[in-house]
């Protein structure tokens, strides 16, 4: 990493929400070889790892006007992550990989590591609750966000209350799934970085 501070970066990521170029490129070339490297151990595969840093660097460029980052290098790696996570969920686990998971050894997790599992849990259920659609969504979010009880939630959208039942079931069964995938993806993931 380089010797600059975290301040430095986040006062060129508000000059990149801004529309500055240079800034941008500054921020790639800081960061893109150890994005990179990150990004290939968890993947395996040099070409998949290039794939996912551009992405993230493209859509940081696509959505700079409406991020609202606080640490960005914390954000960047964590786009790294998240990618990795959503190549590893449509794509099968390689031998390696599946040995890797396998032989892991479950370990009591640190404060620290609690809230970030705990980030990564509640941004897992927020993408599975992205690719819903959106009345499931939306009946999810009431529900489990909001408070609010199935048989307010079937008035208030003028459906049945079994609607809201079914509904619910099927919002809670994609995002077991999904949770299901990213804990596999985790324990792998931490085979590297240990």
């Amino acid at each position: 990493m380089s010797p600059i501070d975290s301040k430095t970066y986040n006062l060129l990521f508000d000059q990149v929400k801004n529309g500055n170029q240079c800034a941008f490129t500054k921020l790639f070339d800081l960061y893109w070889q150890s994005m990179f490297t990150a990004a290939k151990a968890i993947v395996m595969d040099e070409s998949v790892a290039k794939d996912i840093v551009q992405d993230i660097w493209l859509n940081l460029w696509q959505k700079r006007k409406k991020l609202d980052i606080e640490n960005f290098e914390g954000y960047i790696f964590k786009s790294v992550n998240y990618g990795c996570f959503k190549f590893l969920r449509d794509n099968k686990f390689n031998t390696a990989q599946s040995k890797a998971i396998a032989s892991l050894q479950f370990t009591v997790a640190s404060e620290v590591e609690n809230k970030h599992n705990l980030e990564d849990t509640q941004l897992v259920i927020e993408t599975a609750l992205t690719a819903l659609p959106p009345r499931c969504q939306q009946i999810f979010r009431l529900s489990r966000f909001q408070a609010v009880s199935n048989d307010e939630i079937a008035v208030q959208l003028g459906i049945s209350k079994r609607s809201v039942e079914n509904q619910m079931s099927i919002a809670l069964k994609f995002i077991k799934q999904n949770l299901l995938t990213a804990q596999s993806f985790l324990l792998g993931l931490s085979i590297f970085f240990t």
